[in-house]
C-alpha cells in the first residue's frame, strides 16, 4: 500500500502588503482628480475672461509715457477756467488769452487721440498738456538739466532734450545753404533722423518722428542775441515733419510764437510758406502745412502770395 506524501503549503498575505496596493490606487485617483478639478477652473476662468475683455468698452489706449490716450474732451467750461488763469499769470514771459486761445480751439477740434509737438518748456507747459490730456503731447527744450528736472518734479511730462547748432547771426546763410540743398540733405520730404541739413534736427529719440503730429508749436529754443540758437532749426523740422506725414490728417496745424522777430520771420516765410499763413497777430503765427509726395522739391508752391494781417483775437 502506497502511502501519499504531499505536502500542504500555506500562503499568509501580510497585511501591510494589502495597505500598500490600496494606498497606491488612492493616490493615483486623487493625481488625476486634482488635475481634473484644475483643467475645469482654468477653462472657465479663461471663458469669463475672454467674455469681459470682449463686452467691455475700450475707453483708453496707454500712451509713450503710461498716460491714457483717449477718451471724452475736457468740458468747456474747465477749458476756458485754465485759460483764464494761465493768462492772468504774474510771469512777464506768460502767453496772453489771444496767444492762447486760437492754439486752445485747435487743440479742441483735434480728432482724438491729438499728437501735439512742443519745441521749449515755458510757463505753459502745463497747460498744454492738460489740454490735451487725451492725446500724446511731447516737449522738446535745448536744456537737457531743465528737462531732466521738469520731468522729476512732473513725472507725467514727456521732456527730451536736443543740442542746437545754429546762431541767429547765421541766419540768412543757413537759410540760403538749405534751399541750395533742397533736392539732396534738406528735401521737404524726408525722415530727418537720417539727414545732415544744417537745419534739419537729426537727434531726437525715434519714434518722434515716426508720429503723425497734428499740432505743432514753436516757442523755443531762445531767440535773442546774435549767439543764441534761434528758431530755424525747430521751424525747418516742424515743415519737413508735416510734410512727410505717413497716415492721419494730411494737414498739420504749426504755431510760431514771437513771430515779429526776424528770424522766425524769415524762417517761416521760407519753410512754412506764406500761403499756408491763416492767421497771425504781432507774436503769434498760424500755418496749416499739408503732407507732399515723396518726390516734392519745394517748401512753397507760391512765394508771392500776399497775406493780410488778421488779428488772433477775431477768431475766437
Amino acid at each position: 500500500m502506497k502511502t501519499s506524501n504531499s505536502n500542504t503549503k500555506l500562503i499568509l498575505l501580510h497585511p501591510y502588503i494589502q495597505k500598500q496596493g490600496s494606498s497606491n490606487r488612492l493616490w493615483l485617483l486623487a493625481f488625476v482628480s486634482f488635475f481634473t478639478i484644475a483643467f475645469l477652473l482654468t477653462l472657465i476662468y479663461t471663458r469669463e475672461s475672454i467674455t469681459t475683455k470682449t463686452t467691455a468698452p475700450s475707453t483708453a489706449v496707454s500712451g509713450p509715457a503710461g498716460s491714457a490716450i483717449g477718451g471724452p474732451p475736457l468740458p468747456t467750461t474747465v477749458v476756458n477756467t485754465l485759460l483764464h488763469y494761465s493768462s492772468k499769470s504774474n510771469d512777464s514771459y506768460h502767453m496772453t488769452y489771444s496767444e492762447l486761445k486760437p492754439i486752445s480751439d485747435v487743440l479742441r477740434k483735434c480728432s482724438s487721440p491729438c499728437n501735439f509737438l512742443v519745441f521749449g518748456l515755458t510757463q505753459e507747459t502745463l497747460l498744454w498738456k492738460s489740454l490735451n490730456h487725451n492725446g500724446r503731447t511731447v516737449f522738446i527744450d535745448e536744456n537737457r538739466y531743465y528737462a531732466a528736472y521738469y520731468e522729476e518734479l512732473h513725472p507725467e511730462i514727456d521732456a527730451y532734450d536736443v543740442q542746437y547748432t545754429t546762431k541767429i547771426s547765421e541766419t540768412r546763410e543757413l537759410i540760403a545753404s538749405a534751399k541750395e540743398q533742397i533736392r539732396n540733405e534738406c528735401r521737404p520730404v524726408q525722415n530727418l533722423l537720417f539727414s545732415e541739413c544744417k537745419l534739419g534736427i537729426n537727434d531726437l529719440p525715434n519714434h518722434v518722428y515716426e508720429v503723425d503730429w497734428d499740432l505743432i508749436l514753436i516757442d523755443g529754443p531762445r531767440g535773442d542775441g546774435p549767439d543764441g540758437p534761434g528758431r530755424m532749426q525747430p521751424i525747418f523740422t516742424s515743415g519737413v515733419l508735416a510734410r512727410s506725414k505717413k497716415g492721419g490728417n494730411p494737414k498739420t496745424h504749426i504755431f510760431v510764437h514771437d513771430y515779429y522777430r526776424d528770424v522766425e520771420k524769415m524762417s517761416g516765410d521760407e519753410f512754412l510758406c506764406k500761403e499756408n499763413l491763416v492767421e497771425y497777430n504781432d507774436t503769434l503765427a498760424h500755418f496749416v502745412v499739408e503732407r507732399m509726395e515723396e518726390n516734392s522739391f519745394q517748401y512753397c508752391r507760391n512765394n508771392d502770395n500776399n497775406i493780410t494781417s488778421t488779428k488772433a483775437s477775431s477768431s475766437s
